[in-house]
C-alpha cells in the first residue's frame, strides 16, 4: 500500500479542525483582503473607513456571504493538505517521524509538502480575491461566474495569474510554522499552567503563525499587487510556455523592486498587522483544534 491506513484516520480530525479554523478566521481574512487591497491601490485609508466602503457595495450580508465559498473551500483543503502531508513527507525525506526532527528538517519536510498546495489551490485563490475585490459586483458572489469569465477571456493560464507568489506565500509560512511549532509550544509551557493544555496549543500555534507571516507577507503583497495590475489590464489569452512560467519569475521580483522602489522596505509589509493576525490566529486554533479532534475522533 502507498499510505498506511493510520495516515488516512487522521483525515477525520484534521478536516474537522481545519473547517472551524476557516469559518472562525473568514471575518478577519476579509479585513485583510481589503486592507492589502488599500495598500496597493495607494490609499491609506482605515479599518473602519474600508469596513463602511464595502458595506455600502456588498450591504451586511456581504461580510458573511462575499467570497465565502471559494474561501471556504481554499482555506480547509490547504489546512488539511498541509497537516495531512507534513508527517508523510518528513518520514519519506528523513526516515523518522516529524516528533523526532529538527526545526531543519521539518522546514524542509513542509517546504516540500506545500507544494501541491499551492499549485492547486491557485485558481481558487484567484477567484476568491477576484470575489472579494469585485466593486461593481460583476461576478454575483459566484465562484463559477469568475472563473468562466478568466478562461473566456484569458485562457486556463489565467487562473495561474500571480503563481509563483502564491507558492512562495504557501511554503514561506508552512516551513517557518512547522519549524518552529513545536519550539514555541514548549515555550509556552515553560509559562502557562500544566493544566490549561489547550492554551498552550494555542499560544504555541499563534507564536508560530505569527512567526511565519514575517516571511510570508512581502510575497503576499507583492503578489497581490502583481494580480491586481494584471487582471486589470486588457484580457490576453498566454499559452502555456516555459517562458511563461519564467515572466511571471521576472514579475514578481520587477513588482517588489518596485514596491521597495517607492514605499522602501515598508512597502513589503502593507497590512501586516492583519496578516500577523491572520496567520497567528489560524496557527493558534490549528495548533488546538486539530489535537483535541483527534483525541476525540481516534
Amino acid at each position: 500500500r502507498f499510505l498506511p491506513m493510520a495516515d488516512f484516520k487522521l483525515l477525520p480530525p484534521i478536516t474537522a479542525g481545519a473547517l472551524s479554523t476557516a469559518t472562525l478566521m473568514y471575518p478577519v481574512d476579509l479585513l485583510r483582503a481589503l486592507k492589502m487591497s488599500a495598500a496597493a491601490e495607494g490609499r491609506a485609508g482605515s479599518a473602519v473607513q474600508l469596513v463602511k466602503e464595502f458595506h455600502s457595495i456588498h450591504g451586511l450580508k456581504g461580510f458573511a456571504t462575499q467570497g465565502v465559498l471559494p474561501e471556504m473551500m481554499r482555506a480547509t483543503y490547504m489546512r488539511v493538505l498541509k497537516f495531512f502531508l507534513f508527517p508523510i513527507t518528513h518520514k519519506a525525506m528523513f526516515g523518522r517521524a516529524e516528533t523526532k526532527g529538527n526545526p531543519g528538517t521539518k522546514a524542509i519536510a513542509a517546504a516540500v509538502a506545500s507544494l501541491p498546495e499551492g499549485f492547486t489551490i491557485q485558481p481558487l485563490e484567484v477567484a476568491k480575491i477576484c470575489l472579494q475585490l469585485d466593486k461593481t459586483n460583476k461576478y454575483k458572489n459566484n465562484m463559477s461566474n469568475v472563473i468562466k469569465d478568466i478562461m473566456a477571456t484569458r485562457g486556463w493560464t489565467g487562473l495561474f495569474t500571480g503563481y509563483f507568489g502564491i507558492q512562495y506565500r504557501q511554503t514561506s509560512w508552512t516551513a517557518a510554522y512547522f519549524a518552529t511549532l513545536q519550539l514555541f509550544s514548549e515555550q509556552s509551557k515553560a509559562v502557562i499552567p500544566k493544566d490549561y493544555v489547550t492554551l498552550q496549543n494555542l499560544t504555541g500555534g499563534f507564536l508560530a503563525g505569527m512567526f511565519g507571516a514575517v516571511f510570508n507577507t512581502p510575497g503576499d503583497v507583492i503578489r497581490s499587487s502583481s494580480q491586481k495590475a494584471i487582471l486589470a489590464g486588457e484580457p490576453k489569452k498566454h499559452p502555456f510556455s516555459i517562458g511563461l512560467c519564467a515572466s511571471g519569475v521576472s514579475e514578481f521580483f520587477k513588482m517588489g523592486g518596485t514596491i521597495m522602489a517607492k514605499n522602501g522596505i515598508g512597502g513589503l509589509y502593507m497590512g501586516f498587522g492583519f496578516k500577523a493576525l491572520h496567520l497567528g490566529g489560524s496557527g493558534a486554533l490549528l495548533g488546538a483544534l486539530i489535537p483535541m479532534f483527534k483525541s476525540m475522533m481516534l
